[in-house]
């Protein structure tokens, strides 16, 4: 009699299309489709070594999980997948997150510091809310369309005056992310497209020079209240 093999039609698969990014998570976490975010930034402090612990960290903790939320634990295969296709390959994707999320402040004893963009907040629930409650100043958030990994949401809100009254009024665009051409493009106001190589610079543009509002993981991260990155030991 032939034997039968059991298995679950609901489980999920490993959905990681970068095939370095794919063995690393298999390697180290299987065909789990979720798994804290200690557990995988230990493995990836380890592969990414030469890179800035702060960086590292933060990124593993904070952005590839995608929440607004500082206290989310954990980063999902779907997440890591998007965040390769947006940064990757494997091997560089620490390098190329680290431009758009750290700004870079070389010190007189050789050693670079890294500091977190206040203005990303990851997903959003109620981007509104928060655009209303801080007048004349942008966020960028993650974008609620589904499958969009190569671009990024800015909003902001503006304050005019109609009928002799002020008025709040709130803005949305989309950010680009071109790997191919190392470029951050956008919609200017007559319709063409513009683009520029520093996302600052590009996001000065398109928020009219206006102030962040800092985001939760920016307020975490810079309280430490979360990030303990040196409590890593993997030597």
């Amino acid at each position: 009699m032939a034997a039968y093999t059991t298995f679950d039609v609901n489980a999920k698969k490993i959905d990681i299309e970068d095939k370095a990014g794919s063995e690393f998570w298999l390697k180290h976490f299987q065909e789990n489709t979720s798994v804290s975010t200690a557990q995988f930034a230990e493995p990836m402090l380890k592969t990414f070594s030469d890179e800035n612990k702060k960086v590292v960290s933060v990124l593993c903790k904070h952005v590839i999980c995608c929440s607004g939320d500082a206290n989310k634990k954990d980063v999902t295969s779907s997440e890591f997948n998007k965040f390769l296709k947006r940064f990757g390959p494997f091997a560089q994707c620490m390098t190329n997150a680290k431009k758009v999320f750290f700004k870079e402040t070389v010190r007189k004893d050789g050693e670079n510091e890294y500091t977190l963009v206040p203005w990303y907040h990851g997903y959003l629930e109620d981007s509104k809310k928060k655009i209303m409650e801080n007048p004349d100043k942008y966020l960028v958030r993650e974008p609620k369309e589904k499958n969009v990994w190569h671009m990024l949401t800015v909003e902001y809100s503006k304050t005019f005056v109609k009928d002799g009254k002020k008025v709040l009024a709130r803005n949305k665009k989309h950010l680009l992310i071109n790997r191919k051409k190392n470029l951050y493009v956008w919609t200017a106001r007559d319709g063409r497209k513009q683009g520029h190589p520093n996302i600052e610079v590009a996001l000065k543009e398109m928020a009219k020079n206006r102030d962040p509002i800092n985001s939760e993981m920016w307020t975490a991260v810079e309280n430490q209240s979360l990030y303990q990155a040196a409590s890593y030991d993997y030597d």
